[in-house]
């Protein structure tokens, strides 16, 4: 007695298979997409990762308390003095500047409170992102100006 060789045994469990590799990968989807505190941690990491190694200027740390100003802690990682003309913040209808020039050395930080000029208050426990660009010159040996640094990550934070 033979039997028949089942021929399309193989290609049934390699799409059997797929199917549930396919399944896993949608329900973690959903869920990171559902759970809205699991995506703004994930965001929140990734967007302090980014400009933690921007160049040349990084946001090493952001505060903004209920109803006031953004306030940035900023680093120069360039070996040479830069000096910063002009910081632009916007993002979910707010926008601000911060205007007055301040020189900033290679590997110093320095800290700016970004003033709003368009409706510039948050609640207690909201969330903010904000788009960020720089403006700035180099001085001494260094003599470029009007460099831009354009943010390709926004900045994401909760009211105090």
């Amino acid at each position: 007695m033979t039997f028949a060789s089942p021929k399309g045994q193989g290609a049934t469990e390699y799409l059997v298979l797929l199917a549930v590799v396919l399944i896993v990968a949608m329900v973690a989807i959903a869920l990171l997409g559902f759970f809205p505190g699991l995506s703004y941690d994930a965001k929140k990491s990734e967007s302090d990762s980014y400009w933690r190694s921007a160049r040349p200027f990084q946001v090493q740390q952001h505060t903004q308390p209920a109803g006031g100003n953004l306030t940035l802690v900023i680093g120069n990682v360039d070996s040479a003095q830069l000096k910063l003309t002009n910081v632009s913040v916007a993002g979910g209808g707010f926008a601000g500047s911060y205007t007055t020039a301040t020189y900033i050395a290679g590997g110093q930080t320095a800290t700016i409170s970004v003033g709003w000029t368009t409706n510039g208050t948050c609640a207690s426990g909201t969330a903010y992102e904000y788009n960020i660009n720089f403006s700035y010159d180099g001085t001494g040996d260094n003599p470029v100006t009007n460099q831009k640094q354009y943010g390709a990550k926004t900045i994401l934070g909760k009211c105090s």
